[in-house]
Parts: structure tokens; sequence; C-alpha cells
């Protein structure tokens, strides 16, 4: 069944040149039930929001300002937000602001068991961000030549740098290796998603995730069937060093061959195995793998590896 989302827009806090891309991403996801914008749209800075809100059938919630520099409307947002939770009929919140003040609401949201979709900027608040179980930035998504992902942005933009994402990638992957599974394409945007909850392929550029992973990581995609997996590049070049390496270790497995020298061998015969790479914390871990071979111990507590 298609999710229920109450949206909740921070007018006074957001452009209203954004508001066709904040409708068509959260449609992604399932059914507007409540549709809302909060200011004081007696100022005549809100008429455009006033109009364009209009258009969409979102509700106007106005909020007078009687004090500079306060924002009413903020608290008006605030108790919608709770009267919407307790009446436990939707799944879910977006919350269309890039301002910190609201962190405390979705930590509260989401402690009552909704998602929270936060919408907004890039310098929108960190914190705010990371309350949020998503959060799309509106200038990076929308399609508009002017705010193209640029490595020069300024320091203040809250986008995950893309050093921090092909680390994460680079770690998901190992760890399916490490389990003797691969790294699909989907869970592994999925767990990207968990850990950082802004990442979208759009911030840089991109429109499709396999893309963003071909072009900016070291891995590229397969398909198998219906589903698509990460692979590190020339995957079937390292397969044939590593039944190479199996090979070797066989070979001198026959005669028993010291595992302190083998290991030495090893690492001149192929320079480039790193067992690491394999998911193996020490090579006698990577050795003891291997169907063919077995690691004894003399009396002396010297280690060879032998035949099985």
């Amino acid at each position: 069944m298609s999710e229920k989302i109450a949206l909740l827009i921070d007018a006074e806090n957001t452009s209203v040149k954004y508001l066709d891309v904040v409708l068509k991403e959260l449609k992604q996801y399932g059914d507007i039930s409540f549709q809302r914008m909060y200011g004081d749209f007696s100022n005549p800075k809100m008429s455009d929001w006033a109009k364009r809100g209009l258009d969409y059938a979102i509700v106007p919630i106005h909020q007078a300002i009687y004090k500079t520099g306060k924002n009413a409307a903020d608290i008006m947002l605030v108790i919608d937000a709770m009267d919407i939770l307790y009446q436990n009929n939707v799944d879910g919140f977006c919350i269309v602001t890039s301002d910190s003040d609201f962190t405390r609401l979705a930590n509260r949201l989401r402690e009552g068991g909704k998602r929270v979709i936060g919408m907004g900027k890039s310098d929108a608040s960190k914190t705010f961000i990371s309350a949020c179980n998503e959060y799309k930035f509106l200038d990076k998504i929308t399609d508009d030549d002017t705010d193209a992902f640029d490595e020069g942005d300024k320091n203040d933009s809250a986008v995950t740098p893309l050093s921090d994402i092909k680390m994460a990638i680079n770690y998901i992957v190992q760890q399916a290796e490490s389990r003797g599974e691969v790294a699909y394409l989907g869970s592994t945007k999925s767990q990207l998603q968990r850990e950082f909850a802004d990442f979208d392929e759009r911030n840089y550029g991109y429109t499709l995730f396999r893309k963003f992973v071909e072009d900016e990581t070291k891995f590229e995609v397969k398909k198998k069937g219906s589903s698509a997996y990460i692979v590190r590049k020339h995957a079937e070049e390292k397969q044939d060093s590593v039944e190479k390496i199996e090979k070797y270790i066989i070979d001198k497995a026959k005669n028993g061959a010291d595992l302190g020298d083998l290991g030495r061998e090893i690492h001149i015969a192929f320079p480039n195995f790193k067992y690491k790479e394999l998911g193996y914390s020490k090579l006698s871990k990577y050795i003891e793998s291997l169907s063919q071979v077995k690691i004894i111990t003399d009396d002396g507590n010297k280690n060879y590896v032998v035949l099985k």
C-alpha cells in the first residue's frame, strides 16, 4: 500500500521556485494526505507562495509576525505536526525547511514511529539533516543548470563530501566480499541513505546511481538476470590472479612449506596481492580457507603449510 505523507512547508524559509520539485519528489513516496504552508501571507514578499500554493490546493496557515525577528509560523507548523502525529493517520512527514529550529520536531516525529523526509537548500542546518530519515537538497536536484553540483561549492554546504560517500561504498563492497556475497546496487544505495540522510546522486551531478558508481569510484556495475551488483573494476583479472596464487600455494604445500617463508615468497611472486581485500585479517586465515591445504604446527612451534 502507498504511504500517506503529511507535507508541511516553512514558506518563509523556502523559495516558491522549488514547489514543483517538492511535490514531484514526494509523490514517489506515496499520497500526500495533508499539505500545508506556513507564513505571514499578508507580507508582499509572500504573494508568490499565496498564488502558487493555491494552484496545488495547499492550505495556507497564516500567522502574522507580531515582533521583528520572530517567526510565529514556526510554532504553528510544530503544533499542526503534533496534532497530525496524535491522529496517527499518516505514515510519515515531509518538512520543507533549512532551519535548525525544527530539529527537535523531527526527532519527536521519528520517536513516534514516523518517517521524516526533510527538504531544503544545501546550506541547511546539519543538525536538522541528521534528525531526518532522509533529506533532499532542493537546489541540487532541481532541473536548473545554475544549481548544478560544483566541486568549488562554498564551504558551508551541508552536502556530504564525495570522499565520504566513496569510502562508504568501498566499505559496503568489502563487507559483502568478506561474506562471500556481492553488493547489490539497490541495497548499496539504501545503506548509503541510512548512513547519510542527505545522500542523493543528483547532489553530485548524476541522474542515475549506477552512473555515479561507475564514474566516481573504482567499481563497476554488472548485471545478473534482473539484478545489478557492484564489483571492482577488472574483477576478472583479479580473479585470475587469485587462482594463480592458490595454485602456487598448493604446489608449495606438496613438499611442506614454512608459513613465514611462504608469505615472503608470495609477496615477491605476487606483489599486488592483498589478502585483506579478500576479507582476511591474516595470511594464515586466507590459507586455511583453501580446500586443499592446511596449516600444521611441529614440536618446535613452527607452522607449515601442507596438503590435506
